[in-house]
């Protein structure tokens, strides 16, 4: 019984910790989508807020161009 109990804690606190990852995790661009052809590119991507971030590919490297909020104001970090 009391087993079950520390299982159902454990699995709640689980469960707590990735809904509020989930909205501060973003990924950049895949390594290697970076190219020559693509140079100046610009690739948006949504939180689960609706809060961005954009990502410009230059010279081979994704780098994080702005953030924006979900209003759509946007900070340009380049």
């Amino acid at each position: 019984m009391k087993i079950r109990k520390m299982k159902g804690k454990a699995l709640a606190l689980l469960a707590i910790a990735l809904m509020g990852a989930a909205g501060t995790v973003a990924a950049i661009p895949a390594p290697g989508t970076c190219t020559a052809a693509n140079q100046g590119q610009r690739v948006r991507e949504y939180n689960s807020d609706n809060s961005s971030r954009i990502y410009m590919c230059d010279e081979g490297v994704w780098q994080t161009y702005a953030i924006c909020d979900k209003y759509g104001r946007c900070i340009v970090i380049i």
